[in-house]
């Protein structure tokens, strides 16, 4: 392989995401996942266990000087294993990575063309978006997918139906779809004073035979007219028994009054300064 065929410069490779296990015994077995911005194409880099240092996994800088160069062409997913010389050595692993196959929506949004915006956690920014301020919410890497696949399928079902935001479009990476765009409600998290109105939006989530599987207070957002809308659908059940639709409704007092902060996670992007 010539010098032409390697990417040798980091100034046009970056680390958008990683996943380094940083305790023991983790740190000595597990391997390091980095989602990457090679050029104009998203890469996933494997790195296995031993190779560099916890400081260094966790450091972009330090692991993009160290890390061997990295081949050209469209391939999507690479291992960094020891050579048979003992030095660092970049392996393709050819192999298509797992995409959403719900795939209703029309329009199509590449997630490189969206802007780094307010972090919110790993897979969940606030982005300008046609001029306005929306939600992105993509899988982060390929064991996200199932969740992502769950969320769409859901907000298939209830468009239109005002229970959630407006889904605006899918976001894709290549030829895969890996999440969604959706429409930013500014407002609060429920409390106990709004428990008729959150019982209202969850039996007609359950009318289209939904579970939203996690509705601590964080999931509805109260916008300045009392209006409820509910976020964050990657743990609900489609088609689910009575049983679980009566359980779910049987514990919103409890979750209306909770002030642990559990669940708020996904709700601070929708949450008013």
């Amino acid at each position: 392989m010539g010098d032409a065929d390697l990417v040798t410069s980091t100034l046009d490779v970056e680390v958008l995401l990683m996943d380094v296990p940083c305790d023991a015994p983790d740190v000595d077995t597990e391997d390091s996942h980095f989602r990457m911005r090679v050029g104009k194409q998203v890469k996933y880099i494997v790195i296995e266990p031993g190779i560099f240092p916890v400081d260094v996994l966790s450091f972009p800088p330090d692991l993009l000087a160290q890390l061997p160069p990295l081949p050209a062409g469209d391939w999507v997913q690479a291992r960094v294993a020891r050579g048979v010389d003992g030095n660092p050595a970049v392996q393709l692993i050819h192999m298509a990575l797992a995409s959403v196959r719900t795939q209703w929506h029309q329009n199509r949004v590449d997630v490189l063309s969206l802007p780094r915006g307010k972090f919110v956690k790993g897979n969940v920014r606030v982005v300008q978006y046609a001029s306005k301020l929306v939600i992105a919410k993509f899988a982060a890497f390929e064991w996200d997918i199932p969740r992502r696949e769950r969320e769409i399928a859901v907000y298939q079902a209830i468009d239109g139906c005002g229970l959630g935001p407006t889904f605006l479009g899918h976001i894709v990476e290549g030829d895969r779809v890996i999440g969604f765009l959706l429409e930013l409600l500014p407002g609060r998290p429920a409390g106990p004073e709004d428990l008729q109105e959150c019982i209202g939006v969850v039996q007609r989530l359950h009318a289209l035979d939904i579970v939203h599987g996690d509705p601590n207070r964080y999931n509805f957002i109260v916008a300045s007219d009392g209006t409820v809308t509910l976020i964050d659908f990657e743990n609900a059940v489609l088609c689910p028994g009575a049983e679980e639709k009566d359980q779910e409704l049987a514990t919103l007092p409890a979750q209306l009054s909770e002030e642990t902060g559990r669940g708020r996670g996904v709700s601070e992007a929708f949450l008013e300064d």
